[in-house]
This record gives C-alpha cells, sequence and structure tokens, in this order.
C-alpha cells in the first residue's frame, strides 16, 4: 500500500510539472481591451478631434497568428490580419468594404532600440519595455513575459514594426506610447480574457 502511495505522489508530481510546463510555454489567445490617450502636437487639431477620429477603445483578439481589432473612432473600425496572406483589411463606419494593404510595407523602420527590465507596473503586472527609435519618432511598448506572442506567424508583418516588435519580445503589449511630431498615443491595457 505504501508503495502504491509513493508511486501515486511520483506520478502526481510528474504530471503537475509537465502541466506547468504547458501552460507556462503557451502563447496567448484571446481578447484584450486597450484604451486610448492622445495629446496633438499639430496647432490646428485638437486632443479631442484625434480621440474622435481613432477612438478611446480598441477591442483586440488574436488566435492562431491572426487578429482582429474594433474600435469605436470615426476614421477605422475594424481591422483584421490574415497570416495566411500577410494582408490587412480595414473597414471604415461609413462603407460596407475592406480594403486591404500589404502588411510586408513598412514606411517607418527601426533604426535603435533597447530594452529596459522592470520599468513599470500594469495591472499587477511588472513590465519590460522595448523602446524603438524610428524615422518619425519614438515607440516604447512595455510587456510582460507571461502573456506570449508566437513570432512565427507574424514575420512578415513589418507595418508598424510588428514583426521587429514580436521578434524581439515574442510578448503581447499591455501599453503602447507613440511620439512623433504630430501626436502623442497611449494604448493602455484595461482588461485580458483568455
Amino acid at each position: 500500500m505504501e508503495k502504491s502511495m509513493e508511486k501515486i505522489k511520483i506520478l502526481l508530481l510528474i504530471v503537475s510539472v509537465a502541466l506547468c510546463k504547458f501552460v507556462s510555454g503557451q502563447n496567448f489567445e484571446g481578447e484584450i481591451i486597450y484604451s486610448n490617450t492622445f495629446k496633438s502636437k499639430l496647432p490646428n487639431f485638437t486632443d479631442e478631434q484625434l480621440q474622435l477620429l481613432i477612438g478611446d477603445k480598441q477591442e483586440y483578439f488574436i488566435k492562431e497568428g491572426n487578429y482582429k481589432s474594433l474600435s469605436n473612432g470615426q476614421a477605422l473600425t475594424v481591422q483584421l490580419y490574415d497570416d495566411k496572406t500577410n494582408r490587412i483589411y480595414n473597414k471604415t463606419p461609413k462603407s460596407d468594404t475592406l480594403y486591404w494593404f500589404d502588411a510586408s510595407v513598412n514606411t517607418d523602420t527601426v533604426i535603435s532600440f533597447e530594452i529596459k527590465k522592470n520599468v513599470e507596473k500594469i495591472l499587477g503586472y511588472e513590465c519590460d519595455a522595448i523602446i524603438m527609435k524610428t524615422k518619425t519618432g519614438t515607440t516604447t511598448i512595455y510587456y510582460n513575459a507571461k502573456y506570449k506572442v508566437d513570432n512565427r506567424p507574424y514575420t512578415k508583418h513589418n507595418y508598424s514594426n510588428w514583426a521587429f516588435y514580436v521578434n524581439q519580445t515574442k510578448a503581447l503589449p499591455l501599453k503602447t506610447v507613440v511620439e512623433t511630431n504630430h501626436l502623442k498615443w497611449k494604448v493602455r491595457l484595461l482588461k485580458l480574457s483568455l
């Protein structure tokens, strides 16, 4: 009886370790809700106008290398990424047509970058940050390695330097700050659902 209990304990330990490795190795798939805030640097374009145009909320769904983004802005309401074709499909509120563009095209490449460890806590998660200097400004993305993203489906997704970011961090953005000569845009995590 004692040998049986010992075998059961060992088996449970092995299963527990294997399960922990499996769970910790999974890539994030689910829903992320972000808030957007803006600071305009253009004299005739207010923060409120930017907020109306882009929206103050973004719902983002990611699964098997594809994503869908829903925004409450007036310029763009839906964005879909298909990793098989490497296309991003956009829909505006005043149209029932999806317009696509090639996600391999990037007009703002990374010139330099650095990674800083444990720079900010977001919703209780200690976050590292990657600071990417580009031709038009700086993008800082805060992330926690717990929320993994498989970089393989995005190797050709150069638009907005997504392939570069995911290759460097292999993690989901929890906060993004984009600063150019025209604006400062903060995207901050509100909620994560698996």
